[in-house]
């Protein structure tokens, strides 16, 4: 009785070692753009949600330049805690698994790539670590620089390691910043699969044995069914804000435009769309929190900008305020991975742009506020009329078709021209002027 038991209970241990994950669903859900919070919160909720609808695998579509390195984190964390296998693709065809997008195809449990695909480019770079002191290799010398770097080298050799992929070319991707096409990635033993399309994927993936946490699986993709996991509208408008580049315009746009009705007020459309900016700034900045820091010097570098207008201080203030704006936007966005901050060229095509605003459009406004009344009585100052009778003390002038009083310590001879030089009230205080034709 004793072998036959055993010999029964063999088989049942066997069967449930190897499980087929074909429960008829998958998951389908997209990272386009960068990685930011919002991605981040809707790939860990998505994840969560496809266990809960009983998907047997999970299938992430990858198309990112980098992102945050908080996010990228956070995304990880989510499928290296995940309950369900979880295939990054990175697809459509001519997509890019660059820099966070990278890390996150390591994390996979199966990683794929699409033809014309690329990963790699991992190197930890800002706009504050380019303008480091760099050693002979051209790695940054300083400490923090130097740890900025080797932390992220850890990140990626642990998460290679964690998947059985090639932990050298993850040293590379990031201490190096290379990049290698899918049919590289698939020879270095990057990635798993090759697949045209997701058809092709499925199919690749039909029979797939992985281990979950010691436990091995095997997908089973025939007849199976997608169930996609969209963002809601709310997602779509806080991921569309939520990057550097765009929080830096809004900010931008919204400091000038209020500016702008300030000083000229009932302009209205700039106060407007200024105002607009400030509000989508402000919401923004609750998803990507920014440098409190940085944003004070970007306001007091357009203040010293106005000045210079104001006040005579040969440049000093203008490169005080180029100064005080390029260190700003700098330390504005402060990620370690591309994507994360705000491009110099960026930074300083704005700068050139407010330059440009600042001292043409705000000038031409400043020198008509200043420059003398030519409308209503005051307007009349400077102007030629013609006397209609001879007087000495007080008469009738007519000027620009009016007639009007005018007052002239001199003899005025009728239909002689005069020139007015005051006015007082509803007086014209003349002078004689040459006639002319």
């Amino acid at each position: 009785m004793r072998k036959k038991a055993v010999k029964f209970i063999i088989p049942i241990i066997l069967f449930v070692g190897v499980n087929a994950h074909g429960a008829g669903k998958y998951a389908v859900l997209k990272l386009e753009g960068l990685v930011n919070p919002v991605a981040a919160d809707f790939i860990a909720k998505s994840i969560k949600q496809a266990r809960s609808d009983n998907a047997s695998f999970i299938v992430l579509q990858l198309d990112t330049p980098g992102g945050l390195l908080t996010s990228m984190r956070e995304i990880i964390k989510a499928i290296l805690t995940s309950e369900l296998p979880v295939v990054v693709y990175c697809y459509p065809k001519g997509a890019q698994a660059a820099s966070a997008g990278g890390f996150i195809m390591l994390s996979a449990h199966i990683a794929a790539m699409s033809p014309g695909t690329e990963i790699g480019a991992m190197h930890p770079v800002s706009p504050v670590l380019d303008f480091m002191k760099k050693d002979s290799k051209g790695n940054p010398d300083g400490v923090m620089e130097k740890k900025v770097l080797n932390d992220t080298i850890a990140y990626a050799k642990s998460l290679a390691e964690k998947r059985k992929r090639n932990t050298d070319w993850a040293v590379s991707a990031v201490s190096n910043s290379i990049s290698v096409t899918y049919k590289e990635a698939l020879k270095l033993g990057v990635i798993d699969i090759v697949a045209e399309d997701m058809n092709d994927l499925l199919k690749k993936l039909h029979h797939w044995k992985l281990d979950m946490n010691g436990t091995i699986i095997e997908l089973d993709t025939e007849n199976i069914s997608p169930i996609t996991y969209e963002m809601n509208w709310k997602e779509r408008l806080l991921n569309y804000f939520a990057e550097p580049q765009i929080i830096f315009i809004l900010l931008i746009i919204a400091i000038a435009g209020i500016g702008i009705e300030f000083k000229s007020p009932g302009m209205i459309v700039p106060g407007i769309i200024g105002a607009i900016s400030l509000f989508l700034f402000l919401m923004a900045i609750q998803v990507i929190p920014i440098n409190i820091i940085g944003l004070m010097l970007i306001i007091l570098a357009i203040v010293l900008f106005v000045l210079e207008l104001t006040f005579t201080s040969h440049g000093l203030l203008t490169i005080g305020g180029i100064i005080s704006y390029i260190s700003g936007s700098m330390i504005l966005f402060d990620s370690p991975l591309p994507g994360g901050s705000i491009p110099m060229a960026t930074i300083i095509g704005s700068a050139v742009l407010i330059l440009a605003f600042v001292f043409i459009v705000l000038r031409s406004v400043l020198k008509v506020h200043r420059s003398p009344v030519t409308t209503g009585k005051e307007g009349l100052v400077g102007k030629r009329g013609t006397a209609l009778t001879g007087f000495t003390g007080s008469g009738k002038i007519r000027i620009q078709g009016e007639i009007w009083n005018a007052v002239s310590d001199e003899e005025i001879m009728k239909d002689e021209q005069v020139i007015v030089t005051e006015v007082r009230g509803l007086d014209l205080f003349v002078r004689k002027g040459k006639n002319e034709l």
